[in-house]
């Protein structure tokens, strides 16, 4: 119930603010820019919240068949995140290993001569350290923040 009281408010404070825009733009410039004002401010809101939809999906993952999965995928095999189960699997050419969130000692981008690679350690494992390779940075620092949410169990 308070979510709901909550969200009513901050719709009635959005609407009396596009309000105060308007009038504020309108009183200055004319009724046509007191208008686009408000479309400008809209557009930039829904902006706002599809970036941060985005970005909340990039590292939580997207929900399908009830399973929230992230996954990667490449010519040197994959890597794949269940956290909803807390579970991992990471094939690296012949080598696989399955772990659990508790499993993860640390996981940090790594530059090796131009190429990004995360640097994946896993304690109770036979092979300790994971070099996962990576497109690009931004690739190789979103998994590491992966890792590092799944090894606090906040994944």
């Amino acid at each position: 119930m308070p979510f709901i009281l909550l969200g009513l408010a901050l719709i009635g404070a959005l609407i009396y603010g596009y309000i105060r825009l308007y009038h504020a733009v309108a009183a200055a410039f004319g009724a046509l820019a007191g208008a686009g004002a408000v479309a400008l401010a809209v557009a930039l809101l829904a902006a706002l919240v599809a970036h941060g939809v985005r970005r909340w999906r990039a590292i939580h993952g997207v929900r399908i068949r009830g399973e929230r999965i992230l996954s990667l995928d490449g010519t040197w095999g994959t890597l794949r995140v269940d956290a909803e189960r807390k579970l991992g699997t990471v094939t690296l050419g012949d080598a696989q290993s399955r772990f659990i969130f508790a499993d993860i000692a640390g996981a940090e981008p790594v530059s090796d001569a131009g190429a990004w690679l995360l640097a994946l350690r896993l304690e109770h494992n036979a092979r300790p350290l994971w070099r996962i390779p990576m497109p690009t940075r931004h690739h190789a620092r979103r998994w590491a923040k992966i890792f590092s949410l799944a090894a606090q169990q906040k994944l």
